[in-house]
């Protein structure tokens, strides 16, 4: 049954992780509800990896800034999300989640209010005892993995060494059963460039055979990612790779999509019809690619915010794929989500 919505209904049988798994009906039922799914958060700028491609490298350095969002304002950001209907925290950056010290009771916290905690990682401090206390919590973790190759990886976020400690975490966070849980909890993120696109496809294959999410996605040179705009791949050599990974996902997994940008492996992205981005200083976008500023949580709520014209107008514009993008693959020089 095909379902009227402002974007193309997503496959339901792509495999998928929790806190993103969601079905047409629950994304119909929120857009005409104008209820909130998921909030996009930060955790401090603090980071101990200094990637080249970093989106999120736009404050200049890597320590924490000064008007970072307190404890306070971050728990009351979560729970003016829960009050819209919000069912999934995402934590995007700005810096590494995991050595923030506020992080673990925005965590309690999201739990007590029956939110499902999503954090991207670099694995950098995972150890086995670690890793048992975030399954524990019932985290989704989504760990920073463009390459399992040490000379590929190790250059790609410009640090010796990172790509085996952060296989040693992959390893502690599978054997406590992070990818045994339906749906899983683990997933990587990987970065597709000039460096790493040839090794790609084999990493698509360890995903899909270990029940671990891929979330795969062409490097955009945005944020500090401008330092190496040589990076980049073209939107058609993207396409190119993306058929290559659809067809083997068809024949080797029996896993069968339509090719929509910018994830590999038929995953869709549906942030802008039920989430909002709100950074470390609280400053809210639409999403972590847009430059658009809908407000700030310091001087308004999070529901006002949520209902401005802006706002509304970003939901309720119809798009497939990821509008930011394809404007900036068309050349606009003001590219955003609309």
């Amino acid at each position: 049954m095909v379902i009227d919505m402002t974007a193309v209904p997503i496959n339901e049988n792509i495999p998928i992780i929790k806190g993103l798994d969601l079905t047409n009906k629950e994304l119909k039922k929120a857009l005409e509800s104008n209820t909130m799914l998921l909030l996009d958060v930060e955790t401090s700028n603090i980071c101990n990896l200094a990637c080249p491609y970093c989106f999120r490298d736009i404050y200049g350095g890597h320590k924490a800034l000064e008007n970072e969002l307190n404890l306070r304002e971050r728990l009351d950001l979560l729970k003016q999300a829960k009050e819209l209907g919000c069912k999934t925290i995402k934590i995007t950056g700005a810096g590494e989640p995991l050595i923030d010290k506020l992080f673990w009771k925005m965590v309690t916290y999201a739990n007590k209010l029956g939110m499902t905690v999503i954090t991207f990682t670099n694995g950098m401090i995972i150890d086995k005892k670690m890793a048992k206390r975030l399954f524990n919590l019932d985290i989704t973790l989504i760990v920073k993995c463009n390459s399992m190759k040490p000379e590929i990886e190790d250059v790609l976020v410009n640090r010796r060494g990172y790509a085996e400690r952060r296989n040693k975490s992959l390893g502690y966070l599978m054997e406590v059963g992070f990818n045994k849980t339906k749906p899983t909890r683990l997933g990587l993120d990987a970065v597709l460039t000039t460096l790493n696109k040839d090794g790609i496809l084999e990493l698509l294959k360890f995903c899909r055979e270990n029940d671990i999410f891929p979330l795969f996605r062409p490097f955009m040179p945005i944020g500090g990612g401008s330092r190496v705009k040589e990076w980049e791949i073209s939107k058609e050599e993207t396409l190119i790779i993306y058929e290559k990974a659809r067809e083997m996902d068809r024949v080797k997994f029996g896993i069968e999509y339509d090719q929509i940008l910018p994830y590999m492996g038929g995953v869709f992205c549906r942030q802008l019809h039920y989430a909002l981005y709100v950074n470390i200083l609280g400053e809210v976008y639409a999403c972590t690619g847009s430059r658009r500023l809908l407000g700030n949580i310091k001087q308004n709520t999070l529901e006002r915010i949520w209902n401005n014209e802006t706002a509304k107008k970003i939901r309720n514009t119809p798009y497939s794929g990821c509008p930011l993008r394809e404007a900036y693959w068309r050349g606009e020089k003001n590219y955003d989500c609309i």
